[in-house]
């Protein structure tokens, strides 16, 4: 089974004391030392024969943590350049027999970041993307070349997660009925409030200050039909940042809400994407996409701001 996405804009995380993923294939791939701020990292060269393979991440990660990686991006561009040079890849997350393919593209432009001890040219900023994963995972990472883009170089680090550092819950601007989630946590039903629902009629739009990071949590109700993915929309200050799709897979936790004719309405495993808001007041709109079915809960939280 194979989903693709198109992503036209990078999203990233920022995290302390980040740690490298060396890919499996390393020995065949040309190894790209970059500085930036007096600090060189290793990046590995993905041109346009090679792809860049990983490791089951359960074999990096400790089992009882959840993660996230981070894939960061750059290529090469003139130091003297004053324009964006677009590049992407082809990001695959293979999970036993399913496979998500994403293409992810980016446009950057001149950075300070470069090889020691060469001249002529420099590199982009850097691409960010970043998915969660649980520690005991055993997904299989692939990325390969993106039709169209340059060469690039490549460096995935990861990160534990940590849910205390979302601590704010985030409210709409437009006015939407709140929906409370329960969940089994050992024996007992847990409450989750501040779920608001999207649909074909509903939105959530909402207004937050940078700099902070967001994590929008989802869940849907479309769970009786042959739907095998739901999805959203995000836009940022008016702009379209992603689509974002979800394998539709039932709650081992037995989560479910309330409609507005007290009818229990069972819920999908919750999964989590992260924006990095800049600095400012930002304005966010979190819409249903084309061919999402059922009604798309969703619960946003941030850190504090920097």
């Amino acid at each position: 089974m194979r989903l693709i996405q198109l992503f036209k804009i990078a999203l990233f995380l920022t995290f302390a004391f980040s740690l490298p993923i060396k890919p499996s294939n390393s020995k065949n791939l040309e190894i790209v030392k970059i500085s930036d701020k007096n600090k060189t990292r290793t990046y590995y060269h993905l041109d346009k024969k090679n792809s860049l393979v990983y490791p089951r991440l359960n074999k990096v990660f400790d089992k009882d943590k959840n993660y996230a990686v981070k894939i960061i991006s750059r290529t090469k561009i003139s130091k003297n350049s004053n324009s964006s040079k677009s590049f992407g890849y082809v990001l695959n997350i293979i999970e036993g027999k399913d496979t998500t393919i994403k293409e992810l593209k980016f446009k950057k432009k001149v950075s300070q970041s470069k090889v020691p001890n060469k001249r002529g040219f420099s590199y982009t900023n850097a691409g960010f993307w970043l998915e969660e994963f649980k520690g005991n995972s055993k997904t299989k990472l692939l990325i390969e070349p993106l039709k169209g883009s340059p060469e690039i170089d490549v460096r995935v680090v990861f990160n534990e997660i940590k849910d205390d550092k979302f601590i704010n819950d985030i409210n709409p601007v437009n006015v939407l009925e709140a929906n409370t989630v329960y969940f089994l946590k050992d024996s007992s039903y847990i409450k989750s409030n501040k779920w608001f629902s999207i649909n074909k009629k509903n939105e959530f739009q909402f207004k937050v200050n940078g700099p902070l990071v967001l994590k929008i949590i989802s869940r849907t109700d479309n769970l009786f039909s042959d739907d095998e993915f739901y999805g959203f929309k995000v836009f940022e200050n008016g702009k379209f940042m992603i689509n974002q799709n979800h394998k539709i897979v039932k709650s081992k936790n037995n989560a479910y809400y309330l409609d507005k004719y007290d009818n229990k309405m069972d819920l999908t495993k919750y999964n989590a994407t992260y924006l990095n808001v800049p600095e400012g007041l930002n304005y966010y709109l979190i819409k249903n996409i084309q061919g999402s079915n059922g009604n798309t809960l969703v619960k946003v939280k941030s850190t504090l701001n920097d």
